[in-house]
């Protein structure tokens, strides 16, 4: 059997691995990879995709938990802010192949519910910086060139931790866009067809 053959065999063994709910998460996140993400090559969006997923599979009767934590590359000890969505304990991260700065941080993998739909590269999830990471941070706040920088980062990852709190909140941030790119919009994107 080919790699290709071997691929297509993994995936099925996974969508049919899934729950009902899973299915529908998972449906959802392929969607919106296939006809957001990749046509409009969206970079910078965790934040606004994992809010939108949940808004949209909450809508459905599904509640699932948008994640505002940290990501590592590997490559060093600086931990990203990033967003996914978790279900019981499985991640939704959409949003980590296409990097906004893909000359400082690799392409990571695709991942719906924990299964690594399009293998770019292993990423490791965190809730709090490792002792390593507050060091190197510190550091950067020494440096005029880069303490705004991590300031601005850690003042937005201390928003959307928050805004993840309510739909409400989130809903807001999504439907305040100044791209267009609302709520309704991605919502009648993935609907089409």
């Amino acid at each position: 059997m080919g790699q290709a053959k071997r691929r297509a065999a993994e995936v099925e063994k996974w969508r049919s691995s899934l729950s009902a709910e899973e299915k529908q998460i998972a449906d959802v996140a392929e969607r919106l990879v296939a006809r957001f993400i990749d046509p409009s090559e969206a970079t910078g969006m965790c934040y606004r995709l994992t809010y939108f997923l949940h808004l949209y599979i909450l809508e459905k009767g599904i509640t699932t938990t948008p994640v505002i934590g940290y990501v590592n590359d590997g490559t060093d000890d600086i931990f990203m802010s990033h967003a996914w969505l978790e279900y019981e304990g499985k991640k939704t991260d959409l949003t980590l192949a296409r990097p906004e700065r893909p000359h400082l941080n690799p392409p990571g993998d695709i991942l719906i519910q924990d299964f690594p739909l399009k293998r770019m590269g292993k990423y490791t999830y965190h809730m709090t910086k490792s002792a390593e990471a507050v060091a190197l941070e510190n550091d950067l706040m020494k440096d005029p060139r880069s303490s705004g920088v991590v300031k601005h980062k850690e003042i937005e990852h201390d928003a959307m931790q928050k805004r993840a709190r309510s739909a409400d909140e989130m809903r807001s941030f999504l439907d305040s866009a100044p791209d267009g790119i609302t709520f309704e919009r991605l919502k009648s994107i993935i609907d089409k067809g």
